[in-house]
Formats: C-alpha cells, structure tokens, sequence
C-alpha cells in the first residue's frame, strides 16, 4: 500500500483518533518561533486537525494561517474549528499557493512519514512555498533510519532534517528540542535569496 493511501484511509482515521494532542502545552514553543520569524503568513503541511494553527492563533492572532492534510476526516475537523485547511498531500500546496507567497511553512511529525521515492520533492515543494523560513518538527537521526510503525514497516523514517533541508539552500539558523512535542526536534531554517 502506498504510504499517501495508508495515512489517508482507515489507518489515518484512527491515528488521529488515537492521538489527541494538547495544543496549548506547544503555546510556548510558538510564542518563541512567532516573535522569532514574525511571519504575516503561515502553512502547515500536514496539519491533521489543526492543533499546531491553533495554538499559533492564540499567540499572534493576526496570522493569515493556512494547513493541507491528506487525511479528509482530520481535514473536514480542522475546518469545524474555523481553520482554512485543504484536504490534498504534501504536493498539492504547489497548486494552492504562489510561489514564496508564505512567509513561514512546517511540517511537524510529517516528514517521517513520507517514503523515500518522495522525500526530496516534497521538501523541494516546502522551500518552494516558502517566501523566508522552514521548520521542521520531527523526529531526527544523523542518518536515515527506517523505524517500525505500529507492526507496520516502511512508514516511518528518522533523516537528518536539517541537513536535507541545507541541501536544498537552506541555510540552518536553530536545532534543538521542540518543546510540547513528544521526543521532536527542529530544524529552522531560512530560505535562500
């Protein structure tokens, strides 16, 4: 089964019943990362429900937030709270936004799970979308690492975030323990001129 099909069906529907996250315990990791990049705009890619947008909103309520999820249920419920979310993959932010039209774009608990074959176009897509920062919350290894999921093999990968993200002419600005997170990193990074 390929992985985009495993996250949207049945699996997906119950992960994201299974995993109700307390948004406001990431209010502090946010509060640091919005007065750091003061982003207009913001893009979640894979935002699930939305907690990430809406522990954002409560922190600079003015921000122009917008997510793509490709899991409809998670979709259809981060709309119920008022979020602007699309229900499409990782690449379809390509069709939805210009061009550096969105000054902050993440990922959080994504990337991990996108197979090898499309890692790289979807970070290509990321920093495409990017008007000046990337950020990546997600589990982080010195190497590619595939890791056992549930019972399930190939659907989820530690990388080196970070590094990656150089490699597409990022340049790295902050690492370190993304609090609220279980067990992520992240990776900040600016985009190239």
């Amino acid at each position: 089964m390929r992985t985009e099909d495993f996250w949207s069906g049945q699996f997906g529907h119950e992960y994201h019943a299974r995993n109700r996250v307390q948004w406001r315990e990431r209010i502090p990791f946010w509060e640091s990362a919005i007065e750091f990049c003061q982003p207009a705009s913001v893009l979640e890619v894979g935002c699930g429900p939305g907690w990430n947008l809406l522990a954002i909103n409560q922190c600079a309520a003015g921000i122009d937030l917008h997510g793509v999820e490709i899991n409809a249920g998670a979709a259809e419920e981060a709309r119920q709270q008022g979020l602007d979310v699309q229900h499409t993959n990782a690449l379809g932010i390509l069709a939805l936004h210009e061009p550096g039209s969105i000054d902050l774009v993440f990922t959080a608990g994504v990337l991990i799970h996108v197979a090898p074959a499309d890692i790289e176009a979807t970070m290509r897509a990321i920093v495409q979308t990017s008007g000046k920062y990337v950020l990546a919350i997600e589990y982080d290894a010195d190497a590619v690492e595939a890791v056992e999921y549930r019972g399930h093999t190939d659907k989820l990968w530690r990388r080196p975030y970070g590094q990656m993200y150089q490699a597409l002419g990022c340049k790295l600005i902050s690492q370190g323990v993304a609090g609220g997170f279980d067990r992520c990193m992240y990776s900040l990074l600016e985009k190239s001129a």
